[in-house]
Order: C-alpha cells, then sequence, then structure tokens
C-alpha cells in the first residue's frame, strides 16, 4: 500500500535526537519493511539545517533516501507571503517588549492550507491508500487530505498538545487549541494512543472507545543487536573496572535527572568506583554539571551531549545498570522509549513509579521501581544492584525477553497495518 505519513510539529525534526523524532523515523521505517510505499510529509526534516534551495533539489532528496532506505520525502516550506507575516509578528513582540506565542500558533493555523495543498499536488499524479499522521497542534491537513481521496486517515497521539503547550510553553489561542483538538480527535477514523492516560483524554473528548487503539511506544532488536563490543567503549572511556550507572534522554525537567544525580552522590560516597553515564542533551545540562562540580565527584560523571541514536545501542551496552528516574508528575501521559531500549539490551532498569512505566516493569522481576523524586530510596536500589551482579543478569535476561514479545515497531506497525486495512474494507462496503 502507498502511505502518506505527515508530521506537521515544526518541532519534531525527522533526524533530530528527541524520542519523537527517533518515533517517527523507527515507525515510517516499520512500515517501509512491512512492504508498504511511505512518503514522510513534515516542514521539519533535519534541524532547520536545509535551506529552501536545497530542500527542493533532487540531490536533497536523494540524501534523504540514503538516510531513511527506500522512504520517500516531500519536504513542505512555508511560503513568502507567511515569513513576511511572521516577521510582522517578531516585530510586534519588539514593540511590545514581551515574547508571545501568538506567531508559532498563527504559522501552524496557516501551514494547514500549505501542506494540504502541497500533498495534494504530490498525491494527484500518485494512488494513496491511506492516510498517518503524528498529530501537532491546529494540524487538520491530514484528515483534509484523507478525505480529499477517499482514504482512511490514521491519527497517532503522543500528548494532549492543547494541555501541554498551555502548561510548558504557554498558549495564546486556547480555546480555539482545544476546541480543534477535539475537533481533529472526533474526525479522524482511528485515534492511536501511547498510553492509557491518553486512552481516558482521547475518550473524554468524545471518540468513541471503538475508535481508539492503545499502541505504546517500541524498540527495534535487531538495531540494538547490533551494539558491538561493550569494552571497546568502555576501555576508550576509561571505565574499566568501574560499575556504570547510565541514563538516555533528553534533560528535561521531567526526567528527573536531578534525582538521579543526587542519589548517586550517595552511591558513589559509598562505592568510588562507580560512574554516572548521562546519554543526550537538554536545557537542565549545565545545572547538572554544576551540582556535580559543587559536591566534588565531577569526575565521576560523563555527560556525552546529543548522540546520533544508531550510537545509543553501543553507550546502554557499555553501562551495568540503566536508570529512567522521572519525578513526581501531574497526567503522566508518556510511553516511555529508553526504558524499552534498556530492556532489550538486558540491563537491570531502575524506574521511577509513575504512569506507564509502572505497567511496563514488573517490580522485581523486569526491573525495580521506586517513588519518583525519593533520593534515598533511588540510591539504596542503585547500591543494591551495583552489589549483586547476579541480580542484574536476573532482572535483565527477563525485561528482554519481555520486550521482545511485546514491545517491537514491528509489532506496532503490523497492528496499524490492520486497522488500516479494516478501514478500507469497510469504506468500500460503504462505498
Amino acid at each position: 500500500m502507498n502511505i502518506a505519513y505527515i508530521s506537521a510539529d515544526f518541532g519534531v525534526h525527522i533526524f533530530g535526537h528527541k524520542g519523537a523524532s527517533i518515533h517517527v523515523r523507527e515507525m515510517v521505517s516499520a512500515l517501509r519493511n512491512a512492504g508498504h510505499a511511505v512518503c514522510l510529509i513534515s516542514p521539519a526534516i533535519d534541524e532547520g539545517k536545509e535551506s529552501k534551495d536545497a530542500s527542493t533539489t533532487g540531490a536533497f532528496s536523494a540524501l534523504l533516501t540514503e538516510r531513511l532506505p527506500g522512504v520517500a520525502f516531500l519536504p513542505v516550506l512555508l511560503p513568502e507571503r507567511h515569513l513576511q507575516l511572521f516577521k510582522e509578528f517578531e516585530a510586534l513582540d519588539k514593540f511590545f517588549g514581551m515574547k508571545m506565542r501568538l506567531r508559532q500558533e498563527v504559522r501552524n493555523l496557516l501551514f494547514n492550507q500549505t501542506l494540504f495543498d502541497q500533498a495534494r499536488a504530490y498525491w494527484q499524479s500518485r494512488r494513496l491508500d491511506w492516510v498517518y499522521e503524528r498529530y501537532a497542534l491546529f494540524s487538520y491537513a491530514g484528515i483534509r487530505l484523507a478525505r480529499e481521496f477517499g482514504v482512511p486517515h490514521i491519527l497517532e497521539v503522543n500528548a494532549p498538545l492543547a494541555y501541554e503547550q498551555e502548561k510548558m510553553r504557554g498558549l495564546e489561542l486556547k480555546d480555539l487549541a482545544r476546541e480543534t483538538e477535539h475537533h481533529i480527535f472526533r474526525h479522524t477514523d482511528r485515534v492511536i494512543v501511547v498510553s492509557r492516560e491518553l486512552q481516558e483524554y482521547v475518550a473524554s473528548c468524545g471518540v468513541p472507545a471503538e475508535h481508539i487503539l492503545l499502541l505504546p511506544n517500541a524498540v527495534d532488536p535487531q538495531r540494538f543487536a547490533a551494539a558491538g563490543n561493550p569494552e571497546t567503549l568502555r576501555a576508550r572511556c576509561g571505565y574499566n573496572g568501574k560499575c556504570v550507572i547510565g541514563f538516555v534522554g533528553s534533560l528535561k525537567p521531567w526526567h528527573g535527572t536531578e534525582t538521579l544525580l543526587a542519589a548517586f552522590r550517595e552511591v558513589h560516597a559509598t562505592r568510588a568506583n562507580t560512574h554516572l553515564l548521562i546519554v543526550g542533551d537538554g536545557p537542565g545540562r549545565a545545572e547538572l554539571a554544576q551540582y556535580a562540580q559543587d559536591h566534588g565527584f565531577q569526575e565521576a560523571v560523563t555527560f556525552t551531549g546529543n548522540v546520533p541514536h544508531e550510537d545509543i545501542p553501543g553507550y546502554i551496552a557499555a553501562m551495568d545498570v540503566t536508570v529512567a528516574p522521572y519525578k513526581p508528575y501531574e497526567n503522566f501521559y508518556y510511553s516511555p522509549i529508553k526504558i524499552f531500549e534498556y530492556m532489550i539490551m538486558g540491563k537491570p532498569v531502575v524506574a521511577g513509579r509513575i504512569g506507564q512505566v509502572e505497567e511496563v516493569i514488573v517490580d522485581g522481576e523486569t526491573g525495580v521501581l521506586f517513588e519518583p523524586g525519593n533520593i534515598r530510596q533511588l540510591a539504596a536500589t542503585l547500591l543494591q544492584l551495583t552489589n549483586d551482579a547476579p541480580l542484574c543478569q536476573r532482572l535483565g535476561e527477563k525485561a528482554r525477553a519481555w520486550v521482545r514479545q511485546e514491545r517491537t515497531w514491528e509489532n506496532n506497525a503490523q497492528q496499524v497495518i490492520a486497522s488500516a486495512e479494516k478501514l478500507r474494507q469497510k469504506s468500500k462496503m460503504q462505498g
């Protein structure tokens, strides 16, 4: 089948480092590996590095296809008139002496027509079987495209974006954002959610239960099986003879990395041969590094910064214990990719008892849970595992077996494909 995969969020760069970017690439690859043709439609391909001229060239398209083999790309550009309008909004911000979100929100609204027009032109000379869209705030273009060609539309929801945007970054058009979100949820043919919390939220927006499919995030076992020899990285980084406690992810407030640093301080004071490996980057890095320096254990902590996703398996392989700390957080609706990646590598996982994490990890069997934000409990758990290699091995083996059976991108893709096929058959019977 021919699939239009739409990611209209300007903040989700297809070849970026964030979990959202990884999710897009993995799902696209899984659909392609299942034998389907995928065209990825997005305004944000590679951290904004591509120029307006380059993104329209055959060379640029060939480069993208080389990075994500077998996938076609349609980079959607903002028209010049919109760019000029946004400059007016920037001038208005300076005039008032305050930074408003209105420019980004108007951009997202106007982008609907731009994306729809360019996607429609692309598909007019091709056969389109269904549209798969990663939900973005104010994005209705995917539904319009599906209706234009008379094909099913499947919407993947990873967060209640109207709520999240207002809480995290601020939202000017609050009422319109909520109304549009509910409208989009009710007008798609199928909503895929990554957690039970999101399943309940989408249902509260008036979507029938039978139109919602719960499909948490996943992992590609083959990608992580090719991690290579962990001793090479350990030797290069000076980790030989040390017990490495590791974290992978963006250093943002809800990940609870400040709890991890505080707990590691206690662990390192007791076991001097421990080392903390932080793989990833984000707004919290400087503060975390300063904390380690202020408390005199900066030599026992490594911050790698952003690394390509293909290098992540090697870093996890070098870890002895992995952590997904998190912090107390209302409406924890996430589906953490990092936990599945830890598990497929056969590593013992220590994670905050919150949201989907508590459903994924069976405490004492496939990992160890602790109360998010509880520094002493986390420190005690880490000390226990760093002193008990057989326990670490048992936890890791059970975790790997479970995730290989239950949580792979291949399985996710097959469920999405089956859902799309049912919708297509239903449409044919009604037509």
